[in-house]
C-alpha cells in the first residue's frame, strides 16, 4: 500500500514554510509516498493541535514559544515523533539534542538536505517497527504493550479493553483518543466502538471483521467503506515495503 506519513511543518516565515512543504511533496511523489502536511506559522498553534504526527520540521526562533520550548511539550507526550529543526542558527544543537531531535538543518534548504533527512526516517522507522510500545494505567496497574501484541481496542461499560495476545487489560479513555493515537500506526475504526490492528485481520466479509485471533468484529455501515480503504492500502504498503526489503 502506499505509505503515509503525517508530518507537521512549524515556521513563522509563510515563505520559508512554503518551500519545505514544495520540498518535502517532491520527495513524496519520486518515492510514491503519501503525505499529509499540516503547516503551523507558531508554536502556539503546533502545540493546539490534536493531531498525532510522525514527522515535524520544526523552527526555532518563533514567538512567545521558540522551537526547544515546544519540543519539549511534545516529547514528554510523545517519544517516538521525528523532530527535524530547520532553522538559520548553527548554534543550538546542544538544546536539540536535549529534546531528542531527530535531525538538523540549517537554511536555506536545498532538495538533498530534505530528501537526506526523509530517507533516515523511512529506515529508521522500519527499524524499529517492531519496537513501538505503548504504556498504560490499567485495571492491574501500569503496563508497556508492544503495539503488535494488540489485537484491538474495545469500548465496553464505559472503560476501554485492550484485547492482546496474552490477555484482555482495561483502561480508562476515550474510543476517540484511541483512534487519534494509533491510526498512523496502522489501526483502523470499522465500528464506533472498536479499533482494530489491521496487521491481524484475515479477512473482511459483509459486515464483519474475521480476525487472526478468531475473534470477529462487526463493521458498521457508516464505517465500512473507510474501513475498507485503510486495510487495503495497509495491505499494498507492507507488500511495497517488502518488495524493497
Amino acid at each position: 500500500m502506499i505509505i503515509v506519513l503525517e508530518i507537521a511543518l512549524c515556521d513563522d516565515d509563510k515563505y520559508e514554510l512554503d518551500r519545505l512543504n514544495t520540498t518535502i511533496l517532491k520527495y513524496c511523489k519520486e518515492k510514491s509516498i503519501k503525505a499529509n502536511i499540516y503547516k503551523y506559522s507558531t508554536g502556539e498553534n503546533l502545540l493546539h493541535s490534536a493531531k498525532r504526527f510522525q514527522i515535524i520540521f520544526l523552527d526555532i526562533k518563533m514567538g512567545q514559544i521558540d522551537g526547544i520550548e515546544a519540543a519539549k511539550i511534545i516529547r514528554a507526550n510523545d517519544k517516538l515523533v521525528k523532530i527535524i529543526y530547520v532553522t538559520n542558527f548553527s548554534n543550538y544543537q546542544t538544546d536539540a539534542f536535549t529534546v531528542r531531535a531527530f535531525g538538523y538543518v540549517t537554511k536555506p534548504i536545498t532538495y538533498e538536505m530534505i530528501s537526506k533527512q526523509l530517507d533516515d526516517v523511512m529506515a529508521y522507522s522500519r527499524l524499529e517497527k517492531d519496537k513501538i510500545t505503548f504504556t498504560f494505567d490499567t485495571n492491574i496497574g501500569i503496563k508497556t504493550l508492544n503495539i503488535d501484541d494488540i489485537f484491538y481496542f474495545e469500548y465496553c461499560n464505559h472503560k476501554i479493553e485492550i484485547v492482546t495476545i496474552k490477555r484482555t487489560y482495561k483502561i480508562t479513555d476515550s474510543i476517540t483518543n484511541i483512534i487519534n493515537n494509533f491510526k498512523s500506526y496502522g489501526f483502523s475504526m470499522p465500528h464506533k466502538s472498536y479499533v482494530v490492528n489491521l496487521r491481524y485481520v484475515s479477512s473482511i466479509k459483509g459486515y464483519d471483521v474475521q480476525l487472526t485471533s478468531g475473534d470477529l468484529i462487526p463493521i458498521s455501515q457508516k464505517r465500512a467503506v473507510e474501513f475498507k480503504a485503510d486495510f487495503h492500502s495497509y495491505l499494498k504498503s507492507n507488500f511495497n515495503m517488502l518488495m524493497r526489503g
